[in-house]
């Protein structure tokens, strides 16, 4: 049995929702135990779990079990399944809210898809350039004025050298030369600096005709003709993929978005099936963004898939979770921010963790005029976004939204039976 000031603070914690959370160590599980869970929501236990789940049959203690081993993915699907359906759109709202935050701290900077493919040119240091690609002026160098002075220098003490030579010795050495040179050209057909001027030249006309056949040697026409092939496979590519893609501007996305969160928090904090519909439109409208995704969510959540209309359809128990796997996988994965895949995953099932405590609820804010998302500043919800969960920095997060500074996290909180 219970008191009367507990019922009254249950009554105020989640009044609206009148669940049945005084039976459960974690207040708003739906199902004590694993097999239940599966029975009625029809969760399926993954394949490297079902030992696992075995050995921990209570729900409770197969949480526990799952984020004791990292598996903070699997820990979230299990929650997404046992816990109650409201408290599952306002997860879903608290995860998509964690996640603009991080975009408004390392927006992410989206890359054009004509670029996709495109063979960039290495940029080359200016120490590793060739010569050619990088001219030089020899006569300015420090070196070469200083080589050009001691060669003046050579020259200087050689004609003084050749002045301290005996009479006729120098003469005879140049008539010499001269009868060598000669008879080498009467052998070889030119003489030793003819030979090497002609030598010269001779290495010169082979590079450009090397060079020449380089380029029309039959090798690299084909060549040529494949990139051409290639580029134009790229274009073609390009083109039908932009018109596969949503033509939507970055105003209308923006805008789309914050129709889905408010049709979200209205659904939460009021769920009529006015407000269920609306859930409904506006994740259609976008469903390519969390924040589509997650008025889905809640429209499943709702319980009825005909809103409006005197007929009920029952929502099948596991639309909704599957629905929450898919939100959550896409927040992890979406690109910016200040956080990595693992990073957010953890953190999600953390804010998942808070709200099935009962410890994170929408109670709190629906006394302000204003929901969370349209708020300028959200440091303020720092203890409902998950931010104060302990949260390591295992990777950096994708592509060049490189680290920001992260907050620092506190202690997380135990396993325990929520007390009111």
């Amino acid at each position: 049995m219970f008191s009367v000031a507990d019922n009254l603070f249950a009554g105020y914690l989640i009044m609206p929702d009148k669940l049945d959370w005084l039976n459960k160590h974690f207040v708003l599980l739906k199902h004590k135990t694993v097999q239940e869970t599966a029975d009625t929501s029809h969760y399926k236990i993954p394949f490297e779990q079902r030992e696992l789940a075995q050995n921990n049959p209570q729900a409770e203690d197969y949480i526990r079990a799952l984020a004791q081993k990292g598996c903070y993915p699997e820990a979230s699907e299990f929650l997404a399944y046992n816990i109650h359906q409201r408290a599952l759109a306002w997860w879903a709202y608290c995860c998509v809210l964690s996640l603009q935050k991080e975009l408004l701290q390392v927006p992410h900077k989206p890359r054009d898809i004509s670029e996709i493919g495109v063979r960039k040119k290495p940029e080359i240091p200016d120490w590793a350039k060739m010569p050619q690609d990088q001219p030089v002026d020899y006569k300015s160098d420090p070196e070469y004025i200083r080589l050009q002075s001691e060669l003046g220098n050579i020259k200087v003490s050689t004609e003084k050298l050749i002045e301290r030579l005996p009479p006729g010795l120098w003469e005879e050495h140049l008539a010499l030369r001269k009868r060598l040179y000669g008879e080498f050209k009467k052998v070889v057909g030119m003489d030793p600096d003819e030979l090497m001027t002609y030598a010269l030249d001779q290495v010169k006309k082979v590079n450009a005709q090397k060079e020449a056949c380089e380029n029309s040697a039959p090798v690299y026409k084909m060549r040529e003709e494949l990139e051409a092939k290639i580029e134009k496979i790229r274009q073609g590519t390009i083109s039908r993929i932009k018109e596969a893609l949503p033509k939507k501007s970055p105003a209308e996305l923006q805008e789309q978005a914050e129709n889905a969160m408010d049709a979200v928090y209205a659904c939460i904090t009021a769920p009529t099936e006015k407000n269920a519909a609306d859930c409904l439109n506006a994740g259609n409208a976008c469903p390519e963004i969390p924040e589509g995704l997650a008025a889905l969510v809640s429209f499943w959540c709702y319980g009825n898939l005909t809103p409006n209309v005197d007929r009920v359809i029952k929502t099948p128990p596991e639309l909704a979770p599957n629905g929450m796997k898919g939100l959550l996988l896409k927040c992890a994965l979406t690109p910016g921010g200040t956080r990595g895949f693992r990073e957010r995953t953890r953190l999600y099932f953390e804010i998942g963790k808070e709200v099935v405590f009962g410890h994170n609820n929408w109670t709190e804010f629906m006394k302000n005029e204003d929901p969370p998302h349209r708020r300028l500043n959200l440091d303020e919800f720092d203890g409902y976004l998950g931010d104060k969960a302990p949260v390591k920095a295992e990777e950096a997060p994708a592509g060049e939204e490189a680290s920001a500074q992260k907050p620092p996290v506190s202690e997380p909180k135990k396993f325990e039976r929520f007390k009111g």
